[in-house]
This record gives structure tokens, sequence and C-alpha cells, in this order.
């Protein structure tokens, strides 16, 4: 078994897999230490452990992976199942790249797209080569209407949700609007171009705030709710 941890800013979140198949999963606000103890007991046959992250993670929760399991924590050097094209590789985020290697794992031999939609919208693309070639990067939903309500003055920050219409009847449906239907209209914008220049292309859209978009998207698309994790153990398993 493997235990596959991806801290980010926001959550952290724990897997368990058995090889490729996943038996388990949950995420923390503030993990610790104990948080990660307590969840691997109940696993006694994890072997193997990989660490994506970009908090400052405690020193005591890398001593204990360290010394507990086969552990890898993922940088621009790891071995990965594919090759990493990206012109400054130290920069690229270890969620890009473990999203790449899960496209192109569940691809099969075509062209892959990531879309992940969270704090911000980042495209990342695969191609049937096996070689990642980079993406983009815009803001997410909250970035969009946090900026509006933080540099101007007037303009409120909107509690946004599914329910958006073309035309907004006061301030706040405006901002509704403009925001959702204009993230909507990127995003399908995006992906018409990708489809126009990689032919079979299959598209991947992960994140969780894709809530919003999946049924405004109007490609064919696969949702896949634990891409990274995904990811990630298929890095930790090329490792062995």
């Amino acid at each position: 078994m493997q235990l596959i941890l991806d801290f980010g800013n926001t959550f952290q979140k724990c897997a368990v897999f058995d090889r490729e198949n996943m038996i388990s999963d949950i995420k923390f606000e503030k993990i610790s230490l104990n948080d990660i103890v307590d969840y691997t007991n109940s696993f006694p046959n994890i072997k193997s452990c990989i660490l994506s992250s970009v908090m400052n993670t405690p020193e005591d929760i890398i001593d204990y992976l360290n010394h507990k399991f086969d552990f890898i924590e993922l940088n621009s050097k790891s071995l990965i199942p594919i090759t990493n094209k990206y012109s400054t590789p130290d920069t690229l985020g270890k969620d890009r790249l473990a999203a790449a290697v899960a496209v192109c794992k569940l691809a099969k031999g075509k062209a892959a797209l990531s879309i992940d939609i969270g704090t911000a919208i980042k495209f990342d693309l695969v191609n049937s080569d096996k070689e990642y070639l980079g993406g983009s990067i815009s803001p997410g939903l909250f970035l969009r209407f946090k900026s509006l309500h933080t540099f101007t003055a007037k303009l409120p920050l909107v509690d946004y949700n599914n329910l958006h219409s073309l035309i907004g009847t006061d301030t706040q449906t405006s901002i509704l609007s403009g925001v959702m239907n204009g993230a909507i209209a990127e995003v399908n914008a995006f992906i018409e171009i990708y489809k126009s220049q990689y032919e079979g292309i299959l598209i991947f859209i992960t994140g969780g705030e894709s809530i919003y978009f999946v049924n405004h998207i109007k490609s064919k698309i696969f949702a896949v709710s634990n891409l990274v994790l995904i990811g990630l153990n298929e890095i930790l398993l090329f490792n062995e």
C-alpha cells in the first residue's frame, strides 16, 4: 500500500492506495503529526509514501515519514513517468505536475488536458508523446470576486453559486453574471483552442470549484475529483 500526501495552503489531503486503486482519503485544514499517525494506523500495510507540499511542512512530519516509510518528497528533480518540457521546472507547481502525470495515465496514449479549478484556473497539457508542455494560470472565481471588491470603492464582495443568469438586474447579480459567465466562457474558449491544435485530445477537469463549471462546458469532459492524488500515486509507483 502507498500513502499519498498533498499539502495545499487551504487543505491537506491524505490518501491510501493499494497499487492503482484508492481505498481511502481524508482532508484536514491544519494537519499535524498526530493526524497522520492516527490515519495511517488503520493501514498497517503501507510501505511507501510521497509528499507534495506547497506549505512549510513541520519537521516532525518529515522525520516521521522518513523513518516510517520508503519516502519521497516531490520536487523538480524527482523521477516522473513523463518528460517535463517546462522551461523553468523549479517554478512549476507540484500539483500541476501531478495532474499532468495523472491525465497522461488516464488518456492512454492520447493528448490530454488537465483543467484544475480552485484558487486559480490551471490548464496543463500533455501531448501524445507523454511530454508535458505547460499551460496557463488565471485567477479563480474567489480571486475575481475579491479583486472587484478590493480594488473598487463601492462594489460588494459577492457570494457565488450556480444560480447566475446572463443579464444582471442589480449590481450584485451583474457581478455574478460577469464573473461566473466570463470564467465559464474563458474555459470553453481555451478548450476549443486546444481541440483545434491537438486532434482527439481528452479533457479532464478537477478542483474544488469545478462544480460550478462541469454543467456549462460544451465539450465532452471527464470529471476526476482526485486527479492530483492519482498523479502522485503514479509518480510513487514509478519510483519503486
